[in-house]
């Protein structure tokens, strides 16, 4: 081997050195990440509930003395305090989702339709009509999985459009194999993909990797309902399931939500 390949192996060695060194640090860091969402954000319940339970007990033993104005407030309060508690109980999931270890066969069919049975009181209240069409079975963590479905259709929920019937269409599909090859996906590996299409207002198409990421809310924090972690929370579970989550939307027409599973999670 002459001096100039060695030098260029040697050269090689060390990069991928490197480069394993800095995944190790990145791994760390985004471990450390995490368990001080979890620390800050468990430490932060015990406080909330206290002030939901003083609110309460401030309501009961004012009673009629409470004018206008002080229920108005009070309300307020109220309202504020369960949009926080939503918002850390939302940080500790996004904070302990980890990879799946164990892994379970799944029809997603039975996974939706328990789903959809919890959400029918206010699917019924917002006469939201669901079309749902047949969905694989794959290998998976359910109670993960379970949560991506929840956060979707809650999503569907709060941005409806009022003015027109509202619908939410659930479907699913072989991947083909140009999608695979589009996707820097194996094509050796079946993929399904599951797509979640609602006709509520939709979003700018140029906003689609925005509304994935933590804490981002494209419609303003007064207008709807949420924290700006539900979506974050699903792109980051099928990632850990080796997929691929997406969103396409337009606005004041509608959204979709597409998650892209194998069907074997080696």
């Amino acid at each position: 081997m002459s001096r100039e390949n060695l030098l260029h192996e040697q050269r090689i060695t060390e990069l991928e050195k490197k480069l394993r060194q800095m995944d190790n640090e990145l791994d760390c860091c985004k471990k450390e990440k995490d368990e001080f969402i979890y620390l800050v954000s468990h430490d932060l319940k015990a406080p909330v509930r206290k002030m939901i339970t003083f609110i309460e007990r401030l309501v009961r033993q004012a009673g009629n003395e409470l004018n206008k104005d002080a229920v108005s407030s009070i309300e307020r309060i109220q309202k504020n305090i369960l949009s926080m508690q939503s918002l850390i109980d939302d940080l500790s999931v996004f904070s302990e989702t980890e990879a799946p270890v164990h892994l379970d066969k799944c029809d997603l069919n039975n996974l939706i339709n328990e789903v959809l049975e919890e959400f029918e009181p206010l699917l019924k209240k917002n006469a939201i009509a669901i079309h749902l069409s047949a969905l694989p079975t794959i290998n998976c963590k359910p109670s993960q999985l379970k949560i991506v479905f929840e956060k979707i259709i809650d999503n569907a929920i709060k941005f409806q459009q009022k003015e027109h019937s509202a619908a939410i269409t659930i479907s699913s599909d072989l991947l083909k194999q140009e999608e695979k090859i589009k996707l820097n996906l194996p094509p050796e590996i079946v993929y399904y993909e599951i797509r979640f299409a609602d006709n509520g207002i939709g979003f700018n198409e140029e906003d689609a990797t925005q509304i994935l990421k933590p804490l981002v809310r494209l419609h303003g924090q007064s207008s709807y309902p949420g924290n700006g972690l539900g979506l974050a929370i699903c792109d980051k579970i099928i990632k850990l399931h080796r997929g691929i989550f997406y969103a396409q939307g337009i606005e004041n027409r509608g959204s979709v939500f597409v998650l892209i599973l194998p069907e074997f999670l080696q």
